[in-house]
């Protein structure tokens, strides 16, 4: 059952949902490369201040990481690791508002970036907005039809909304994408997919 904004057992599900898908969408992030065409005045700034992010991020440096990607974004406001990255963190901090605000902005630079697709479609769910949280997780399965976390999270909404047929029939495409994931309906482990918290770089 999803918890209302501001009680502790919805930060924890959402703290542990972030938690656990972080390292997959990341390595597909690493290997996607930036979108941009046009190079930043200052691209090696940026990227700098970014990989000095990355390695505070990943040192657990949550305050140091934010403010070497507030530094990446002085030098390219258009560089949406260091976005996604601050939106990561926000998340992370329990500041959910501020990190859909963060996946927005990124998703208006790059439409189709699954992370961040996903990580809003999560907080989206956690809100109870299920008819937004569907549409991004389409949105996801669209952009990279191999996202099985998006079609059993998309499944699994579908189901809870009325849509049996269709939710059945995405939860099975899910796990034969990823056997490692559960129909809840046949197993007793956790039913959603979870979000990512380890940073996405170029």
């Amino acid at each position: 059952m999803i918890q209302r904004p501001g009680r502790p057992a919805r930060d924890s599900y959402v703290r542990s949902l972030i938690a656990l898908f972080a390292l997959v969408l990341a390595l597909g992030a690493c290997s996607s490369g930036s979108d941009t065409k046009t190079v930043a005045p200052d691209a090696k700034k940026a990227s700098a201040a970014l990989n000095a992010g990355l390695t505070a991020h990943a040192a657990g440096k949550l305050t140091e990481a934010s403010a070497d990607y507030e530094e990446a974004l002085k030098y390219d406001h258009k560089n949406k690791f260091a976005l996604y990255n601050l939106g990561l963190i926000d998340a992370a901090n329990g500041n959910y508002g501020l990190a859909e605000d963060r996946y927005r902005v990124v998703l208006g630079l790059d439409p189709k970036y699954g992370p961040a697709l996903f990580n809003l479609a999560i907080l989206r769910t956690a809100s109870s907005d299920t008819k937004e949280a569907m549409a991004l997780y389409e949105r996801a399965v669209a952009a990279d039809p191999k996202a099985a976390a998006a079609w059993l999270n998309l499944g699994l909404l579908q189901r809870a909304n009325g849509q049996a047929a269709a939710g059945d029939k995405n939860v099975k495409k899910a796990i034969a994408l990823n056997p490692e994931l559960k129909d809840p309906m046949k197993a007793t482990s956790k039913a959603a997919a979870t979000a990512p918290t380890t940073p996405a770089t170029k």
